[in-house]
């Protein structure tokens, strides 16, 4: 990965909230490259914000949201959170959660794995929680995933096929071009049956 590419992803990852605001000053002070790549306006303009300040967020991402590519790192994402439920890479609550969140922001081709995420899903505990809960009511409330898993799985495996095929493909922030054939949207429009299939 090249420089340019490396510092879109940290701007990608702080405009996300995907890393605090103290982690994004810490690696600011390290990567000179931004000069070099932005110029020294915008680095000096990045070095110039008051990082304490309450409302720095939104500074911040004004500043940052021309510089970063949304349509390459959000589709990026959604097909690593497709990969990750299919070959259970990572747990699948937080994964369903974050999709969720995107299903919210605009992306309606994920209508299936967030409404199967909000709609019971959403009161499983987290993996990385477990210690947090009395062991066999942990493994009672994870047990309710074995009877949802597959449909979550077939579902993921149809979305990542429009994606490597280029039916699918996210075009900015929150937005997508889909070139699906009208059948084959089935989450918009037959999502009763797809929940009881």
């Amino acid at each position: 990965m090249n420089s340019k590419t490396n510092i879109q992803k940290q701007f990608y990852k702080i405009y996300k909230g995907l890393i605090s605001i103290s982690e994004f000053e810490e690696w600011l002070y390290r990567a000179q490259d931004i000069e070099i790549v932005y110029g020294e306006d915008f680095y000096f303009d990045l070095l110039d914000l008051d990082y304490r300040k309450k409302h720095i967020k939104n500074d911040l991402d004004r500043l940052l949201e021309p510089k970063i590519p949304f349509d390459e790192f959000e589709q990026k994402k959604i097909i690593a959170l497709l990969e990750n439920i299919i070959y259970e890479k990572e747990d699948i609550v937080e994964n369903l959660e974050q999709l969720y969140d995107d299903y919210c922001s605009g992306y309606s081709f994920l209508r299936y794995l967030g409404l199967s995420y909000i709609t019971g899903i959403d009161g499983i505990p987290k993996l990385k929680h477990e210690g947090e809960w009395d062991e066999n009511e942990f493994k009672s409330k994870r047990e309710i995933l074995s009877n949802v898993k597959s449909k979550i799985i077939k579902e993921a495996v149809r979305l990542l096929h429009f994606f490597q095929n280029g039916l699918i493909q996210i075009v900015e922030e929150n937005e997508y071009r889909d070139y699906r054939k009208e059948e084959e949207k089935i989450e918009l429009t037959r999502i009763e049956k797809m929940f009881n299939e």
